[in-house]
């Protein structure tokens, strides 16, 4: 469905580019990071239960955060659900994918390239879902994306595993796909109608964690029995996948899709790849081969042709049906709604 609640294109905010740029930067370190603290955490503990542990801690955090800083606002029931909806598509949805399909057998490579699917198929869908078309160029930046993220997988994409292993990525990426494109649906659609202001984003960040781990529950105690080897390794995996990754990269996540179409804010994941080899070789002196450093360049570029495009418009107002039936000519509406 196209939500177009009027004849009239709006076109998408402007905002300032330094700021805007902080947080793009901001979210696509801390999104990458989590590498980091799924290297420690998996020697120690199953993905469920580390899961488990992670949005435990998260939402307690935000819980306390939340009222510390009097951020409870009354929401009607369809608000409860849609936000616990995306919460638990983006967050458990997804990372319960892509993890289980790896311990399925599939490689990570592999993995990281199917993944790399969702900002085309966030674009393809987000005409028909917000509203907001994506423009050639924006075609472009999104298509070099990923060429670039395969550039840097290279041999890393092998294939092997189950059927159960290879479906698994795309449900990750139809999941998170959804959830970013109802998120963003929601504030064109509010904008539009110049509703209530948007509920907080800590608020929202708690819904989406509280309803990720009572999806992530089950799971942990069903399969693995919340079986763990605790020590220092394991807390701050913990600590670094539930504070800079569900909090920090998935609170920047949300913010910038109040602020940008999604097929931009999807776009930035072209990065993660690149920039995750990077920490890599920082943190753990891994390897950094030329190939990845070419690719973290064109995946940049990638990005920067994604994000200049023209402003998005309501693609709604030249599709939907015309309220008003004395002007049937479709050209009549078209030029009406843009007078």
């Amino acid at each position: 469905m196209t939500i177009s609640p009027t004849r009239r294109p709006l076109p998408a905010p402007r905002y300032r580019k330094p700021a805007l740029f902080f947080l793009c930067a901001a979210f696509v370190f801390a999104w990458s990071s989590g590498f980091v603290g799924a290297r420690y955490g998996l020697d120690h503990a199953g993905t469920f239960t580390l899961l488990f542990w992670r949005y435990l801690l998260v939402v307690a955090v935000l819980g306390l955060l939340v009222t510390l800083m009097r951020q409870w606002r009354p929401l009607s029931r369809a608000e409860w659900i849609r936000h616990a909806v995306v919460g638990a598509l983006a967050h458990a949805g997804w990372l319960a994918a892509v993890l289980g399909a790896i311990d399925l057998g599939l490689s990570a490579g592999l993995a990281a390239f199917i993944t790399a699917l969702q900002p085309i198929m966030t674009g393809a869908l987000s005409a028909r879902i917000t509203g907001e078309r994506v423009s050639m160029r924006e075609w472009a930046g999104l298509i070099l994306g990923v060429g670039a993220v395969a550039l840097v997988i290279g041999d890393g994409i092998a294939l092997g595993g189950s059927l159960a292993a290879h479906a698994l990525p795309f449900l990750a990426v139809a999941a998170i796909t959804i959830a970013s494109l109802i998120d963003r649906a929601a504030h064109v659609a509010a904008d539009a109608q110049a509703a209530k202001p948007a509920t907080p984003l800590l608020l929202v960040t708690f819904i989406h964690a509280l309803a990720s781990l009572v999806v992530l529950t089950p799971l942990a105690w069903g399969i693995e029995g919340l079986e763990a080897q605790w020590g220092g390794e394991l807390v701050f995996a913990i600590l670094w996948l539930g504070i800079v990754v569900s909090l920090a990269a998935y609170g920047l996540m949300f913010a910038l899709l109040r602020r940008l179409p999604a097929a931009r804010v999807a776009s930035l994941t072209y990065l993660a790849p690149p920039v995750t080899m990077v920490i890599a070789w920082f943190v753990f002196s891994e390897r950094l081969t030329p190939m990845a450093a070419l690719g973290l360049a064109i995946a940049a570029m990638a990005v920067a042709l994604t994000l200049s495009g023209n402003q998005a418009v309501a693609a709604g107002a030249d599709d939907a049906p015309s309220r008003m039936p004395e002007e049937p000519d479709p050209l009549v509406r078209r030029n009406a709604s843009t007078a």
